[in-house]
């Protein structure tokens, strides 16, 4: 099984966005499943794009976006 979970970048003058570092540090395999982590910009039309390439490249089971 594959999960891909997503995370923004960080917003306006942030220098983290917190939801991001969870899962940076996130296994890149849990229980047999593996763990794709994607870094999304927090600009609309490039999130969309980047998370569509991800999904197509990976195939995930799963998509977790936080």
């Amino acid at each position: 099984m594959k999960v891909l979970i997503t995370g923004f970048d960080p917003f306006g003058k942030e220098k983290i966005n917190p939801a991001l570092e969870a899962i940076k540090i996130l296994d890149d395999q849990i229980a047999g499943t593996q763990i794709v982590k994607v870094e999304l910009p927090t600009v609309f039309i490039k999130s969309i794009e980047k998370l569509e390439k991800a999904l197509e490249k990976e195939n995930p089971d799963i998509v977790i976006c936080i």
